[in-house]
């Protein structure tokens, strides 16, 4: 009897490693490759800022988007969970991204100033994430911020490295209440980001690796982007070391719309110096600041502002919903980037966002999609052909 239940406990055992093994080694084993037709998706999903349980409509436009455009990544912009106490962070991190577990969508994560700043730790905010299969982690810990990491995407052949995509911590708030605002990427980040870039070069022959960043917190030059420069100060808001600019940006200097004024720290801590010096990023991605949903470019790099995807937090119709970057392998010197609007996706036939709690009627959703639409239209007048959207 007792050989008969040693058996039995054995086979248990193996059965319940069989069934765990999988879970514990997919973030780890997953390859992200161009496909055969050599393309590469990613799905952008910015400032759900929500706690548990979260919101229909933000859940169900998450799975509609998913099952329309099946991308081969899927990365959470920062801001991603606000919900109190380590239980209710579980929950929240468990539902919001149960849409990607689901369909065996690899995804990644940058936190944003919201994600931490309640009971639990980013550290354990990321234990949490990976638990449920994220790819993001902490490359270095002894660095200021928690999961600074790098992704690298296979050629379709499988042979090399085609491109790289970093996903950097922008910290949260500025621990000095005199300077005060927002934190900024620190030196030891930006030496991490710089060696890190300066490794996967000489493994590509000395050549850099094409590549884009994500990151929460806007970086400072999106003012000196878009916006024009004031030879005296209107407040600390729009003064950002030492030079202040008028928060309405030029019309003609972005595709999109901007309903705020752009939120960067106050200090300026070289991050886009490092950048450009080392020349391997083509665009960089940002949340932060739900409404504005543009593309600009300064020194030969893309500012990519992703508007909230999320309700609870503070959102508007007209620029709600996801980005989808699409790279193509031919040629890695650019991108095509289009935006998942809500109302477009609720307007669809066979959505079910009309009718889960929260969601409106298709004639509201036309509406928004008209009154976007004439933006657009007017915006266009002030931009060059090529920057139109």
């Amino acid at each position: 009897m007792k050989t008969a239940k040693k058996v039995l406990s054995i086979f248990l055992a193996f059965l319940m490693i069989a069934f765990i093994l999988p879970v514990f080694a997919s973030a780890e084993e997953t390859v992200l490759q161009f496909g055969t037709d050599g393309k590469f998706q990613i799905m952008i999903f910015s400032d759900i800022q929500d706690d548990f349980p979260v919101e229909e409509t933000t859940l169900q436009f998450m799975n509609e988007a998913l099952d329309k455009y099946q991308p081969d990544l899927v990365v959470y912009l920062g801001d991603n969970s606000t919900a109190m106490g380590d239980e209710n962070e579980h929950k929240t991190i468990e539902s919001i991204t149960e849409p990607c577990v689901s369909r065996n969508v690899p995804y990644a994560i940058v936190f944003g100033n919201h994600d931490g700043e309640r009971e639990t730790s980013r550290e354990t905010l990321l234990d949490y994430f990976q638990e449920f299969g994220c790819l993001t982690t902490d490359a270095d810990p002894d660095i200021y911020g928690c999961g600074n990491s790098n992704l690298t995407i296979l050629s379709s052949d499988g042979k090399k490295t085609a491109f790289n995509l970093w996903f950097i911590d922008s910290n949260a708030y500025h621990p000095d209440p005199e300077v005060g605002g927002y934190d900024y990427v620190r030196e030891d980040q930006i030496q991490w980001y710089k060696d890190t870039a300066d490794a996967l070069k000489a493994e590509n022959g000395g050549k850099v690796v094409p590549s884009m960043l994500f990151q929460h917190i806007i970086m400072p030059e999106a003012y000196e982007a878009i916006y024009p420069r004031l030879p005296f100060k209107i407040g600390k808001d729009y003064t950002i070391d030492g030079t202040t600019y008028f928060p309405v940006p030029f019309f003609n200097r972005h595709a999109g719309i901007i309903l705020e004024p752009c939120s960067p720290p106050f200090v300026n801590g070289g991050q886009w110096d490092a950048l450009v010096e080392t020349g391997d990023v083509i665009a960089t991605f940002f949340g932060h600041d739900h409404v504005n949903d543009f593309i600009a470019t300064h020194e030969g790099i893309d500012i990519v502002n992703v508007p909230t995807v999320g309700y609870q937090a503070y959102s508007d119709a007209i620029s709600r919903g996801a980005g989808l970057i699409t790279l193509d392998e031919k040629d890695l010197s650019d991108y095509e980037y289009e935006m998942i609007y809500f109302f477009d996706m609720a307007r669809e036939e066979d959505s079910k966002l009309t009718e889960v709690e929260g969601g409106r009627s298709r004639i509201y959703y036309s509406f928004v999609r008209f009154f976007r639409k004439l933006l657009d239209g007017i915006h266009n007048i002030f931009l060059p052909k090529e920057m139109e959207r």
